[in-house]
Protein backbone atom coordinates (compact mmCIF):
# COMPACT_ATOMS: atom_id res chain seq x y z
CA UNK A 1 0.00 0.00 0.00
CA UNK A 2 1.45 3.37 -1.01
CA UNK A 3 1.08 6.36 1.24
CA UNK A 4 0.26 9.69 -0.36
CA UNK A 5 2.98 12.20 0.43
CA UNK A 6 1.87 15.38 2.17
CA UNK A 7 2.58 18.44 -0.01
CA UNK A 8 4.07 20.15 3.05
CA UNK A 9 6.53 17.41 4.01
CA UNK A 10 9.34 18.82 1.84
CA UNK A 11 9.02 22.41 3.08
CA UNK A 12 11.28 23.98 5.67
CA UNK A 13 9.89 24.79 9.10
CA UNK A 14 9.95 28.48 8.25
CA UNK A 15 7.99 27.89 5.02
CA UNK A 16 5.46 25.84 6.95
CA UNK A 17 4.92 28.77 9.32
CA UNK A 18 4.00 30.97 6.35
CA UNK A 19 1.36 28.42 5.35
CA UNK A 20 0.11 28.17 8.93
CA UNK A 21 -0.34 31.96 8.93
CA UNK A 22 -2.65 31.46 5.94
CA UNK A 23 -4.73 28.85 7.78
CA UNK A 24 -3.26 25.67 6.27
CA UNK A 25 -4.03 22.97 8.86
CA UNK A 26 -1.91 20.37 7.05
CA UNK A 27 1.12 22.64 7.49
CA UNK A 28 0.37 22.79 11.23
CA UNK A 29 0.06 18.99 11.31
CA UNK A 30 3.48 18.72 9.68
CA UNK A 31 5.07 21.02 12.29
CA UNK A 32 3.45 18.95 15.04
CA UNK A 33 4.70 15.74 13.45
CA UNK A 34 8.26 17.13 13.32
CA UNK A 35 8.40 18.56 16.83
CA UNK A 36 5.71 16.91 18.98
CA UNK A 37 7.70 13.94 20.30
CA UNK A 38 10.90 15.91 20.60
CA UNK A 39 9.28 18.69 22.62
CA UNK A 40 7.43 16.20 24.81
CA UNK A 41 10.77 14.56 25.59
CA UNK A 42 12.29 17.98 26.35
CA UNK A 43 9.40 18.89 28.67
CA UNK A 44 9.60 15.51 30.43
CA UNK A 45 13.26 16.10 31.27
CA UNK A 46 12.83 19.76 32.17
CA UNK A 47 9.70 19.21 34.27
CA UNK A 48 10.99 16.35 36.40
CA UNK A 49 9.43 13.55 34.37
CA UNK A 50 5.88 14.56 35.26
CA UNK A 51 4.07 13.30 32.18
CA UNK A 52 0.88 15.22 32.90
CA UNK A 53 2.66 18.56 33.19
CA UNK A 54 4.82 17.76 30.14
CA UNK A 55 1.75 16.97 28.04
CA UNK A 56 0.09 20.21 29.18
CA UNK A 57 3.24 22.11 28.25
CA UNK A 58 3.28 20.51 24.80
CA UNK A 59 -0.38 21.35 24.23
CA UNK A 60 0.11 24.96 25.37
CA UNK A 61 3.14 25.36 23.11
CA UNK A 62 1.25 24.21 20.04
CA UNK A 63 -1.82 26.24 21.04
CA UNK A 64 0.40 29.33 21.00
CA UNK A 65 1.51 28.46 17.48
CA UNK A 66 -2.07 27.80 16.34
CA UNK A 67 -3.48 30.96 17.93
CA UNK A 68 -0.65 33.34 17.04
CA UNK A 69 1.37 31.99 14.11
CA UNK A 70 2.15 35.57 13.09
CA UNK A 71 4.26 35.99 16.25
CA UNK A 72 6.97 33.93 14.54
CA UNK A 73 9.73 36.13 13.16
CA UNK A 74 10.66 34.59 9.81
CA UNK A 75 14.21 35.91 10.07
CA UNK A 76 14.84 33.59 13.05
CA UNK A 77 15.27 29.85 13.07
CA UNK A 78 11.96 28.10 13.77
CA UNK A 79 13.73 25.46 15.86
CA UNK A 80 15.24 28.13 18.10
CA UNK A 81 11.89 29.95 18.33
CA UNK A 82 9.88 26.89 19.35
CA UNK A 83 12.48 25.90 21.96
CA UNK A 84 12.35 29.49 23.27
CA UNK A 85 8.60 29.10 23.77
CA UNK A 86 9.22 25.77 25.52
CA UNK A 87 11.94 27.31 27.68
CA UNK A 88 9.66 30.17 28.74
CA UNK A 89 6.93 27.70 29.65
CA UNK A 90 9.37 25.81 31.88
CA UNK A 91 10.49 29.05 33.53
CA UNK A 92 6.87 29.83 34.37
CA UNK A 93 6.43 26.38 35.90
CA UNK A 94 9.62 26.87 37.93
CA UNK A 95 8.40 30.25 39.20
CA UNK A 96 5.14 28.66 40.31
CA UNK A 97 6.98 25.81 42.01
CA UNK A 98 9.24 28.29 43.80
CA UNK A 99 6.23 30.11 45.26
CA UNK A 100 4.81 26.80 46.50
CA UNK A 101 8.17 25.71 47.87
CA UNK A 102 8.74 28.99 49.69
CA UNK A 103 5.46 28.56 51.52
CA UNK A 104 6.76 25.35 53.12
CA UNK A 105 9.76 24.55 55.23
CA UNK A 106 12.26 24.53 52.39
CA UNK A 107 15.43 23.95 54.39
CA UNK A 108 14.08 20.89 56.20
CA UNK A 109 12.74 19.45 52.97
CA UNK A 110 16.05 19.98 51.14
CA UNK A 111 18.01 18.35 53.99
CA UNK A 112 15.67 15.34 53.83
CA UNK A 113 16.20 14.98 50.11
CA UNK A 114 19.95 15.18 50.48
CA UNK A 115 20.04 12.55 53.25
CA UNK A 116 17.63 10.34 51.33
CA UNK A 117 19.82 10.58 48.22
CA UNK A 118 22.97 9.56 50.14
CA UNK A 119 21.20 6.58 51.73
CA UNK A 120 19.74 5.36 48.44
CA UNK A 121 22.99 5.94 46.60
CA UNK A 122 25.03 3.84 49.02
CA UNK A 123 22.48 1.01 48.95
CA UNK A 124 22.01 0.73 45.18
CA UNK A 125 24.09 -1.11 42.64
CA UNK A 126 26.14 1.25 40.47
CA UNK A 127 24.78 0.69 36.99
CA UNK A 128 23.53 2.80 34.08
CA UNK A 129 20.02 3.08 35.46
CA UNK A 130 21.27 4.19 38.85
CA UNK A 131 23.59 6.70 37.21
CA UNK A 132 20.70 8.18 35.22
CA UNK A 133 18.60 8.50 38.37
CA UNK A 134 21.46 10.19 40.21
CA UNK A 135 22.12 12.52 37.25
CA UNK A 136 18.45 13.51 37.11
CA UNK A 137 18.39 14.17 40.84
CA UNK A 138 21.48 16.37 40.74
CA UNK A 139 20.11 18.25 37.72
CA UNK A 140 16.84 18.81 39.60
CA UNK A 141 18.78 20.46 42.43
CA UNK A 142 20.38 23.00 40.08
CA UNK A 143 19.07 26.41 39.18
CA UNK A 144 16.59 26.04 36.28
CA UNK A 145 18.76 27.96 33.79
CA UNK A 146 21.75 25.67 34.50
CA UNK A 147 19.63 22.52 34.20
CA UNK A 148 18.12 23.79 30.96
CA UNK A 149 21.50 24.75 29.47
CA UNK A 150 22.85 21.26 30.26
CA UNK A 151 19.83 19.49 28.75
CA UNK A 152 19.83 21.67 25.63
CA UNK A 153 23.58 21.20 25.09
CA UNK A 154 24.16 17.57 25.97
CA UNK A 155 20.77 15.95 25.42
CA UNK A 156 19.24 18.12 22.68
CA UNK A 157 22.61 18.78 20.99
CA UNK A 158 21.96 22.53 20.64
CA UNK A 159 24.87 24.89 19.97
CA UNK A 160 26.02 27.51 22.47
CA UNK A 161 24.62 30.19 20.16
CA UNK A 162 21.20 28.49 19.97
CA UNK A 163 21.08 28.05 23.74
CA UNK A 164 21.92 31.73 24.21
CA UNK A 165 19.02 32.64 21.93
CA UNK A 166 16.65 30.24 23.69
CA UNK A 167 17.66 31.49 27.14
CA UNK A 168 17.85 35.10 25.99
CA UNK A 169 21.32 35.66 27.42
CA UNK A 170 24.91 36.17 26.19
CA UNK A 171 26.87 33.14 24.99
CA UNK A 172 29.33 33.71 27.84
CA UNK A 173 26.53 33.14 30.34
CA UNK A 174 25.67 29.84 28.67
CA UNK A 175 29.32 28.74 28.78
CA UNK A 176 29.53 29.70 32.44
CA UNK A 177 26.33 27.81 33.27
CA UNK A 178 27.61 24.71 31.48
CA UNK A 179 31.04 24.95 33.12
CA UNK A 180 29.65 25.16 36.66
CA UNK A 181 27.04 22.49 35.98
CA UNK A 182 29.69 20.06 34.75
CA UNK A 183 31.85 20.81 37.83
CA UNK A 184 28.90 20.13 40.14
CA UNK A 185 28.07 16.91 38.28
CA UNK A 186 31.70 15.76 38.48
CA UNK A 187 31.73 16.39 42.21
CA UNK A 188 28.36 14.85 43.07
CA UNK A 189 28.64 11.89 40.69
CA UNK A 190 32.32 11.05 41.27
CA UNK A 191 31.33 7.62 42.63
CA UNK A 192 30.42 6.56 39.09
CA UNK A 193 33.94 7.05 37.70
CA UNK A 194 35.67 3.75 36.88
Amino acid sequence: MLFKKNKFSDLSDEELMLHICHGETLAFDEIYKRYGKRLLSYFMRMLNYDKSIAEDALQDTFMKIAERPDSFDGSRSFKTWIFSIASNYCKNVYRHEEVVRNSKHELAYTACLSDDFETKFAAQKLDGFTFRQALDQVLDELAPERKEAFILRYQEDRSIQEIAQIQNCPEGSVKSRLHYTVKILEEKLQHFKP
